[in-house]
């Protein structure tokens, strides 16, 4: 009864923050230009990459280590926060300096404040993991309702008062900005009275090189292959087509709610499971509930998407059909890709998230040109088909190993 709480609770939480975002998109689609529109799909890309990219890996690295380890926190949390933070402000620096390399001084200052407010939010995320590992996701649902209602609001006034994509990206800095001052709070206060392992911890160069740059990689070679399309659509096809498409994967990723919840509560499960057992049941669950959205979400996007967006988004339904086909796989691959990496299967997972994408630009320069937004959506399908199969083999490798590395341990 508790974890199925926590998990509803996580759902609404990520129901409403997404919803927020999402409320905040549609108004942006209605009262910016086409221009300002794209404008706000490549800045919100590129915050969302800068993210990534600053994180690498640092979250996953930490949730899997305090599940592991409850008593070492406190430790874990301030050790990896001072790198999480400096790598934010590294992050920051090459998105002005790569902007002023491509002379994209229109584009400056508005992409420039939402990569701000996005990397402000990653810290929040980071230490939202932190949450996870102590099976403590009621207060990241709690600091996230919170958090995207500010957004929400900010939002929206900018688009009321002064419909204007710079406007727009100063005002969603300012939610994220006061959320990680409250939560770096909140996390302090909850490791007061942790304890201080005996065994001090390995030099945290060589523990970031070992367990976390790979995860990183992973990470952002995912995060790249997942969003690439993007950027390539932009050079193909031009920025109104990036916002045409941008609109209708937004609907995909609000979709992806219930999965990215219930994995968020069950992450310590997976991380200390001895047996496939837990990931089966959860891998059933998520594939039927994604292939019950995919076909109720393709049947109604005829009506959906005019209806959100107005009819010059019309045009988008096919590819949001395609997109559909896809989340299945995504859901499924949720579970998967965290089942590898609490298994210690990062670098593996990192060399599968690079041949994916290789994979996905290979197939986006043959579709986009051809087919327009819809090859970008085809290449993602195809791309979460390789992901699951890619997934499945590592952790068969995995499983098939343990009983291997028991024998020995028992031997000795």
């Amino acid at each position: 009864m508790k974890t199925a709480a926590l998990v509803a609770y996580r759902t609404a939480s990520d129901v409403a923050g997404k919803a927020a975002f999402f409320v905040v998109t549609v108004a942006a689609a209605r009262r910016l230009s086409a221009e300002d529109f794209g404008v706000f799909a490549l800045g919100t890309t590129i915050g969302w990459i800068a993210v990534v990219a600053s994180d690498f890996g640092l979250q996953m690295h930490l949730a899997r280590s305090v599940a592991r380890a409850p008593e070492a926190a406190g430790m874990e949390l301030r050790r990896w926060l001072r790198v999480r933070v400096a790598l934010a402000a590294v992050a920051l620096i090459v998105v002005a300096l790569a902007l002023a390399a491509f002379g994209a001084s229109r584009l400056a200052p508005a992409v420039l404040l939402f990569t701000l407010g996005y990397l402000a939010a990653g810290v929040v995320e980071f230490i939202h993991y932190f949450y996870r590992g102590l099976s403590r996701t009621d207060i990241e649902s709690t600091l996230t309702l919170w958090h995207r209602a500010g957004l929400l609001v900010a939002g929206l006034l900018a688009l009321w008062l002064r419909p204007g994509v710079t406007t727009l990206a100063a005002a969603m800095v300012v939610p994220p900005a006061a959320a990680a001052l409250y939560t770096l709070r909140r996390s302090a206060r909850l490791v007061e009275t942790s304890t201080v392992p005996s065994d001090p911890p390995r030099p945290w160069l060589q523990e970031f090189l070992r367990d976390v740059a790979p995860i990183g990689a992973a990470v952002v070679l995912s995060a790249l292959y997942f969003r690439i399309d993007v950027f390539l659509l932009e050079a193909w096809q031009g920025t109104q087509t990036v916002g045409l498409y941008n609109a209708v994967f937004r609907l995909i990723e609000a979709l992806r709610l219930f999965p990215a919840a219930l994995v968020a509560v069950l992450l310590p499960t997976l991380v200390r499971a001895t047996g496939p057992a837990p990931l089966l049941r959860m891998a059933a669950g998520l594939t039927a509930f994604g292939a019950v959205v995919a076909v109720a979400a393709g049947l109604a996007a005829g009506t959906l998407i005019p209806l959100l967006y107005g009819a010059g988004f019309a045009e988008g339904v096919p590819a949001f059909r395609i997109l559909a086909m896809a989340f299945p796989l995504m859901s499924l691959n949720y579970a998967l890709t965290h089942q590898v990496i609490g298994w210690n299967g990062h670098r593996a997972y990192a060399v599968l998230c690079l041949g994916a994408l290789v994979f996905n630009v290979a197939l986006n320069a043959r579709l986009i040109p051809a087919l327009s937004l819809n090859g970008a959506a085809w290449s993602t399908l195809a791309t979460e088909a390789l992901l699951t199969a890619g997934c499945a083999a590592i952790l068969a490798r995995a499983r098939s190993r343990k009983p291997a590395a028991a024998a020995a341990v028992a031997t000795t």
